[in-house]
């Protein structure tokens, strides 16, 4: 997006929201997510001065997912869990050209970057203080969020088949995966709870009096809290070290969080991951992602041959063709 237009459009709608004349300074993009265009800015009115993020939304169902997101963090902000507050949305896509948010913006650094700079007890410390809030999350009533817009209750099932979709459009060889997940699925009751689903240290960000604010509610919604909890533990794995696994289950564990059958939902982490990949490849942008992500998955090979490690370690499968595609970055 061209900065200046940008900033214009954004004077104009401020203005017309507040009654006030606002003028937009310093408006950057940040480019971190592979899906939503991210930027930062100030916006000054009536001598009054904010820091401010304006989250823009791409692809198939673009107002669906920002009207979800907006309706998701300002129910947070109200039951009192700690997310940035929340003050505008256009879902219209008539403003800039895309949906957006435009929401406070929490200066300080990210949990992830603090437990990085310490000795190793205060590591465990900051773990363990990201663990609490994902039981945290996962402790919260989910009456009180189960009527909000577009906030799906996803099951094993709905995953396993969009993953079998994909798969047979896309990648056939992920067959002998999908049939392991129906064939191995847990012969348990459905345990629901409002989930992140893309929960990690960079997605915490600490204010200046270290207090944490949990962003990026785009992939949220209410399932099984075991997949949450595995989609962590496979970014820590793999993006880290293979260290992470135990300590993240242990203090989920200990924080009163349920860990059993916990291997399934993993492989159902790194069969999502993989289907990421699959999906960008034969056209992403359907599928919301940036025009850049391609990029930024060839940025991150090492990952996705870790994730590939990583599902093979737990189902006995190695697909030839997905080491193909990582050979043809």
């Amino acid at each position: 997006m061209d900065i200046n237009s940008l900033t214009q459009s954004l004077e104009a709608y401020l203005e017309n929201e507040t009654g006030v004349e606002c003028h937009v300074i310093d408006l950057e993009e940040v480019n971190l997510g592979w899906e939503t265009e991210l930027f930062t800015f100030r916006s000054n009115g009536r001598g009054e001065q904010r820091n401010l993020v304006l989250r823009v939304f791409s692809g198939d169902q673009a107002d669906e997912k920002v009207v979800k997101e907006y309706n998701l963090m300002r129910k947070l902000g109200e039951v009192g869990y700690p997310v940035p507050s929340v003050y505008h949305l256009d879902a219209s896509a008539e403003v800039i050209g895309k949906p957006f948010i435009i929401m406070e913006r929490v200066i300080g650094e990210t949990l992830e970057a603090s437990y990085h700079k310490g000795s190793k007890e205060e590591m465990e410390e900051e773990i363990t203080r990201l663990i609490r809030l994902l039981v945290d999350l996962h402790k919260l009533d989910i009456s009180q969020f189960s009527k909000l817009p577009n906030l799906s209750i996803i099951t094993i099932e709905n995953l396993v088949g969009k993953f079998d979709v994909i798969s047979k459009a896309h990648a056939p060889w992920l067959s002998p995966v999908i049939d392991w997940l129906r064939k191995n699925k847990p012969m348990t009751s459905d345990n629901y709870a409002l989930c992140h689903n893309d929960y990690h240290g960079l997605n915490v960000i600490l204010d200046k009096d270290d207090n944490p604010y949990v962003i990026d509610w785009g992939a949220a919604g209410i399932c099984d809290p075991r997949f949450d909890l595995a989609w962590t533990i496979l970014l820590y794995t793999t993006f880290s070290d293979p260290l992470f696994r135990a300590p993240i289950i242990k203090i989920y564990n200990q924080l009163d969080g349920k860990t059993d059958y916990l291997e399934y939902f993993e492989v159902l982490a790194a069969t999502r991951r993989i289907t990421d990949l699959v999906s960008v490849t034969s056209g992403g942008s359907e599928h919301g992602l940036k025009p850049e992500a391609l990029e930024m998955m060839r940025n991150s090979r090492t990952h996705y041959i870790k994730v590939h490690d990583f599902l093979t370690e737990r189902t006995g499968y190695r697909l030839k063709e997905f080491d193909e595609l990582l050979e043809s970055y």
